[in-house]
């Protein structure tokens, strides 16, 4: 079974060579007869554009999560646990049969991204928790309002689904963190 890193950076190739070969037949078509041809792969060209910048930066956010998930989620050689997927505060001691395997970060960004973290336990004693909280909020819902506008203003409809889905998604972070504070505030 292939990556998913895999998958992106092949279809990133694929979107660059079909924009190579767009261009030098645009290039190609450069006489009146051709026109409405050209308006055709024009627009396939962009469209293409599009997908490979989209390609791209899956592929730096995939590469960032893989960063982040070896930084903050698997095991660090000079200490005796590692934080296991789908259960982050529970900690296990290493080198008890597969528990002590690594863990290839792949399968550890799947079981992270399978479902948000509905039961999250605070300490009483941290306001200054909850004031962070109160900021993220408000990042939230100001990015929730900012993809919204993109969503009515996007022209191609493939950035339109994209952005109505990170709506979509920032909506589920706003709603997580807004219920923790409130579930934890003091006033």
């Amino acid at each position: 079974m292939r990556r998913m890193i895999d998958l992106v950076r092949e279809a990133k190739k694929v979107e660059e060579r079909a924009e190579r070969d767009y261009r030098k037949l645009l290039k190609e078509l450069d006489k009146p007869e051709y026109a409405d041809l050209r308006g055709l792969i024009l627009r396939l060209a962009i469209d293409t554009a599009f997908h490979k910048r989209l390609m791209e930066a899956l592929e730096k956010a995939y590469n960032d999560a893989i960063k982040l998930v070896e930084e903050y989620a698997v095991e660090k050689p000079n200490e005796d646990f590692a934080l296991i997927p789908g259960v982050p505060t529970m900690v296990m001691p290493l080198g008890f049969g597969p528990i002590g395997a690594r863990i290839p970060p792949e399968e550890i960004i799947e079981e992270y991204l399978k479902d948000f973290p509905t039961e999250v336990v605070l300490p009483d004693t941290e306001e200054k928790l909850i004031e962070i909280l109160r900021k993220y909020a408000e990042e939230e819902e100001q990015m929730k309002e900012l993809y919204e506008e993109l969503s009515r203003r996007a022209f191609h409809p493939v950035v339109r689904e994209l952005v109505k889905e990170l709506k979509r998604n920032e909506e589920q972070h706003e709603s997580l963190v807004k219920g923790l504070v409130e579930k934890y505030s003091k006033d």
